[in-house]
């Protein structure tokens, strides 16, 4: 167990996460860029796991919202170990609903925004990780505002690209960060359990949906591209 210096809340908090499996090479800076992200921070501490194989992260978040995001990061890609992230009080895991922050707060972004900043950065989050993002906005609060922005995403998509050069960039951030390798690496597992998922009867029943899932996730990969090179 973590002796964490940071007082631990007497009363559950939906704005505490816990980040297990970070690796031992990862800095606080890295973890900290990362998850602010999601929103303003009040509190970071990083520490070795009990074991010593790898680290361990307390965030405090200003908002609820924000901690939100960050569960839904769980097992992104960071210095290539597979993250944890889970609210620090497991009674505080379910989504509000209600959205109440300040609409030019990185916390009031679409989910999907957010994951698409994370990937212009250069982080690796798999298609399902981003799926996760999808679904969150389709279902909390979010489902016009997304929707909308997808569906520009879409229709401009081919103005983006001659305008910013999109493809012939995209190759070259590519090339330079190595995205597409280790996302390609990082989802093969996924890929795999996803296949056989689809096979079942359950899955078939599904399939129409996760089509749409899709498309959106790759309307979220398309942002990311033009956000890392315009």
């Amino acid at each position: 167990m973590v002796n964490w210096t940071t007082p631990i809340p007497t009363e559950p908090t939906a704005t505490l996460v816990h980040v297990k499996n970070l690796s031992l090479t990862t800095s606080e800076k890295t973890a900290r860029d990362f998850f602010e992200f999601c929103g303003k921070i009040k509190s970071f501490e990083l520490q070795p796991s009990a074991d010593g194989k790898h680290q361990e992260a307390l965030i405090l978040f200003e908002r609820e919202s924000a901690a939100k995001t960050a569960v839904l990061l769980s097992n992104a890609l960071i210095d290539e170990s597979h993250i944890t992230v889970e609210s620090y009080f497991p009674s505080t895991t379910e989504p509000s609903s209600t959205h109440h922050d300040d609409d030019t707060s990185q916390e009031s972004k679409p989910k999907s925004n957010i994951m698409a900043e994370i990937l212009a950065s250069g982080y690796v989050l798999t298609d399902n990780v981003v799926a996760k993002g999808v679904e969150f906005d389709s279902k909390y609060a979010f489902t016009k505002r997304i929707q909308d922005y997808l569906a520009k995403l879409t229709n401009t998509a081919q103005q983006l690209d001659d305008k910013y050069k999109v493809t012939d960039k995209a190759t070259e951030v590519d090339s330079k960060l190595g995205i597409q390798q280790r996302t390609k690496t990082a989802g093969e597992t996924a890929q795999t359990k996803a296949q056989e998922l689809m096979q079942t009867e359950t899955g078939q029943k599904v399939q129409t949906f996760a089509d749409q899932i899709m498309k959106q996730v790759g309307a979220v990969h398309r942002e990311a591209l033009r956000l890392a090179v315009s």
